[in-house]
């Protein structure tokens, strides 16, 4: 199925010249159910209903904010897979540390790691560099506590390039209104900081050019959850409380580090 959809992400363009409609369109109308499916393009979109307009949605989303440097706690030393542990999902891929990064190797299905320390559940921010080596889908997603909850943070969903968080309301990231197409370049370097407040999960998107200059960060979600349902796929279980993951790809991550919010 998932080689359909990299068919289909090819011929889209071509199509949506002849009879002009949306890419949204055409992959919901190919399958409006199917979980995480997504075509690259080069701007950061919102699927569902009440979508605004593009102005109003660049001027929301790409909000740059200045981040202090200080307080920041490694995760990853960059030597040693020291703190972590490596559940064991059925046809994993291989975990370890290559050239200082931390690379999740590509398996038949979910490959991951999870962190056995002490971390905080609210007020903190998390943030981590990440590329995609090989296969199409993500490649460092980010399963993080909140509160007494969880979410997964997905980056490159099935087919490639959704972004977005699992799950809001029992909806996974494909289906809820955080879902995001991305345009994620293979073998570049992207920098992703999530925030968790009592009242609000935000992510921000930054990525480097083919010849190491960063970009600018994006604001690509933020989620007011009071009164929202957090939860994760079944698949990501194994990776609470904090775990990072990839899903028939190799991802290599790097500079894993936390800090906390005073509020």
């Amino acid at each position: 199925m998932k080689h359909f959809y990299c068919i289909v992400s090819c011929i889209v363009p071509v199509f949506l010249l002849l009879v002009g409609c949306s890419q949204t369109e055409v992959v919901l109308a190919i399958n409006p159910t199917a979980p995480d499916v997504a075509v690259n393009v080069n701007i950061v979109e919102p699927l569902g209903e009440g979508t605004r307009t593009t102005e109003q949605e660049a001027t929301e989303i790409e909000t740059v904010e200045t981040e202090s440097t200080e307080n920041w706690i490694p995760l990853f030393d960059g030597e040693s897979l020291e703190g972590w542990s490596i559940p064991v999902f059925g046809g994993d891929g291989e975990v370890e540390v290559r050239g200082g990064n931390l690379v999740i190797g590509r398996g038949l299905m979910m490959t991951g790691i999870r962190y056995e320390r002490e971390f905080p559940t609210i007020n903190y921010e998390i943030r981590y560099e990440a590329r995609r080596t090989q296969g199409f889908d993500f490649f460092a997603a980010c399963t993080f506590p909140v509160n007494e909850s969880f979410a997964t943070f997905i980056n490159g969903g099935w087919g490639g390039g959704l972004t977005g968080l699992s799950n809001i309301d029992g909806f996974d990231a494909s289906e809820n209104e955080t879902a995001r197409f991305f345009d994620y370049r293979d073998n570049v370097w992207h920098r992703f900081r999530i925030r968790v407040m009592e009242d609000m999960i935000q992510v921000w998107i930054t990525p480097q050019d083919r010849e190491g200059n960063w970009g600018e960060e994006k604001r690509v979600i933020e989620l007011e959850t009071e009164g929202r349902e957090l939860s994760t796929r079944m698949e990501a279980d194994l990776y609470k409380p904090l775990g990072f993951t990839t899903w028939t790809s190799e991802g290599q991550l790097r500079n894993i580090e936390y800090r906390l919010i005073e509020q």
